[in-house]
């Protein structure tokens, strides 16, 4: 056997690219460039749903910040909630930040630049674990939470992370009529 060996080129990884395209054209290039096999979306709707339908596909996401609403950069807190696998890149920052700000409050990981990724968070999931705990001592422990009989959270979800009904259970619960005894009948 010789001692020749062919270099392997694998892909790091999918990257899904948020923006109109001409916004989505620089930061394919770059993603590309760095070895990123990529797919686009035009809209944060369109990449959610497609995130959703194949969470395990896509390593990293793209946003392009010109591209989005502020009430939109709620996205970033859903998928680093959801889906915290994922690396999530802002491009198109000039101008915005006000939108950089609560993008990177929200849980983005950082830049994508011309020259590459740029991390500017330390978010859990990408510590190693003796960072982690030297930031976990840094930072106080919350304080303790009282009970609550409701909470906003106890209509929205189960503690395992999936729904108490679909929509069309609660639907079908919200038109049922209470059915009532007869008037001659109480117990």
């Amino acid at each position: 056997m010789s001692g020749v060996s062919f270099p392997v080129s694998r892909p790091v990884g999918r990257a899904l690219i948020v923006g109109t395209p001409a916004q989505r054209s620089q930061p394919l290039a770059a993603m590309q460039h760095l070895g990123f096999e990529c797919a686009e979306a035009d809209e944060p709707y369109a990449a959610m749903t497609e995130i959703c339908q194949r969470p395990l596909v896509y390593r990293s996401v793209v946003l392009s910040l010109q591209g989005l609403y502020r009430e939109e950069l709620h996205l970033i807190a859903t998928l680093r909630k959801r889906y915290p696998h994922l690396d999530l890149w802002l491009a198109h920052t000039d101008g915005r930040q006000a939108a950089l700000a609560d993008a990177m409050r929200f849980g983005a990981d950082g830049l994508l630049a011309d020259d590459g990724l740029h991390r500017t968070a330390l978010s859990g999931a990408n510590i190693e674990p003796e960072k982690r705990t030297t930031l976990e001592r840094a930072t106080p422990a919350p304080e303790p939470l009282l009970p609550t009989i409701v909470t906003h959270d106890a209509f929205d979800e189960s503690p395992s992370g999936e729904p108490v009904l679909t929509a069309d259970e609660l639907r079908a619960l919200l038109q049922e009529q209470p059915t009532m005894p007869p008037a001659g009948e109480v117990e």
